[in-house]
């Protein structure tokens, strides 16, 4: 992508904003910022859109052209028509959503306008592993570069993205000897136009972020963009076992592999990763490898079972040895941030296991959560910002091994209406208190678990606030 002189408008100043905003005027582009906070309210992105610059770490081989026009001229407090009137192309961050007035406007106009994701990838050196799904992204994307850097080819294994840090932070450091692997969410995904990773994960596909795509079809469509511009020379790993997930290689010239938990494949040609009773495999061209035990995994919960057999099926695509990905599986820390809050067991507290879940903001993750508790009975605190759920798949499971819920949040109706009969209800207008009614009602043996199966924005900042909040009041009890 040529940026000499091109003039850009970056829509937010969040991590991915503030990060595109510096790559692009690295490369030479003309750089405006927008938010609808206020200049005072974003003293801090400006501090470190203003701060040291990439040029400094960049060594002077690797430097592109450089722009050294003035600072970044900025729009704060709403987007005024302005901020499109004199640009050639827009780059929005992840949370800016597509449909707000300006950026019709812009579409009006025939403005461009480029995910952060799209501009990143466009100027990487590195070959990209692009991982996307509704639930496990991060656990995978971390797996897939341990498997990775235990091979020992690559000079740098670098893990960006939606998992903390955004790829446009990482470029410049970046060179055709090293790997990125990138956790793509559906909004990164989703205003990009040539994005082509050498290879695409999808994981599964469930309801979730309608509030932002409004139906199934659209959101299908923007995960679907991971590997719409894959060619013959590229992969894609598939989940054998989603039909809807399976699907995805009819709409991509990449060559498909898949993983599934469900047994050996009848397929004698299959070509992929599974699970058969306690050991992991993977098999190519007829030949079977055992790779581990399942024991052996460090992660707690049989949802995370497919993620270890995706991010195998990656490093078995880059020829990583059977032995070296025991290693890695064996020596994977889940110390890493964007693991906490997910499946993370507190406390056992008089003989109750205290579980938080909170990262868990749609049905799929709640589902597969309590689908790891076999042996307990559940108190489940869920509720939250309600992303347009259908908390109907939650049922069976509910009557099965929850044996009270409690509500958290204002907008609850929709869960209570639909497990009415299935649990008892409580409701709660704090955590503490929701907490304190958990542990009331469980007894040894039991689990209380928070997984929400809803976003944490009606009152928390984000899903880790919220987590936070489970753990100060377990940790209280």
């Amino acid at each position: 992508m040529q940026l000499q002189g091109k003039r850009v408008t970056v829509f937010g100043l969040n991590r991915s904003g503030i990060a595109a905003a510096k790559l692009l005027r690295l490369y030479g582009a003309v750089v405006s910022v927008t938010d609808t906070r206020s200049g005072e309210a974003l003293s801090k992105e400006m501090a470190t859109l203003n701060g040291s610059s990439e040029l400094d770490k960049t060594p002077m081989a690797n430097r592109p052209s450089v722009n050294t026009c003035d600072p970044y001229r900025t729009y704060f407090g709403g987007h005024p028509l302005e901020c499109i009137t004199d640009t050639d192309f827009i780059v929005v961050s992840p949370g800016v959503p597509l449909d707000i007035p300006i950026l019709c406007e812009a579409r009006a106009r025939d403005l461009p306008i480029l995910a952060e994701l799209e501009i990143s990838a466009s100027l990487c050196p590195a070959p990209i592993v692009a991982i996307t799904g509704t639930k496990g992204k991060s656990t995978t994307t971390l797996l897939t570069a341990a498997i990775l850097k235990a091979d020992g080819r690559f000079p740098n294994v670098c893990v960006a993205g939606n998992i903390g840090v955004p790829l446009a932070a990482e470029v410049q450091n970046l060179t055709d000897q090293d790997i990125v692997v990138v956790e793509a969410s559906s909004f990164q995904l989703e205003s990009t136009v040539t994005f082509q990773p050498k290879v695409s994960v999808v994981l599964n596909l469930s309801r979730d972020h309608l509030d932002r795509h409004g139906t199934m079809s659209a959101y299908r469509e923007a995960k679907q963009k991971i590997s719409d511009n894959q060619t013959a020379a590229d992969w894609i790993v598939l989940n054998d076992v989603e039909a809807s997930v399976k699907d995805f290689a009819a709409s991509t010239a990449a060559q498909a592999i898949y993983f599934t938990d469900k047994g050996v494949p009848e397929n004698l040609s299959f070509s992929g990763t599974f699970r058969d009773g306690s050991g992991i495999f993977a098999q190519q061209n007829g030949t079977r490898e055992r790779i581990c035990e399942l024991a052996e995994v460090p992660l707690p919960g049989a949802h995370n079972v497919q993620n270890v057999l995706a991010a195998i099926a990656v490093g078995r695509i880059f020829g990583v040895e059977g032995e070296k990905i025991r290693k890695a599986l064996l020596g994977f820390d889940r110390s890493h941030p964007a693991l906490s809050h997910a499946f993370e067991l507190l406390r056992t507290l008089d003989g109750i296991r205290f579980i938080n879940d909170s990262k868990a903001t749609n049905v799929a993750a709640v589902k597969a959560a309590l689908e790891s508790l076999v042996d307990s009975q559940v108190v489940l605190i869920m509720g939250g910002y309600d992303k347009g759920n259908d908390y109907t798949p939650l049922c069976e499971i509910v009557q099965t091994r929850v044996k009270g819920a409690v509500m958290l949040g204002e907008h609850t109706q929709q869960i209570e209406k639909t497990l009415a009969g299935a649990t008892d209800i409580m409701k709660a207008g704090t955590m503490t208190e929701a907490v304190q009614i958990a542990y009331k009602y469980a007894v040894s043996g039991d689990v209380v678990l928070l997984s929400p199966a809803n976003a944490s924005f009606d009152m928390y900042t984000d899903y880790k606030a919220r987590g936070a909040d489970f753990k100060a009041a377990v940790d209280a009890l």
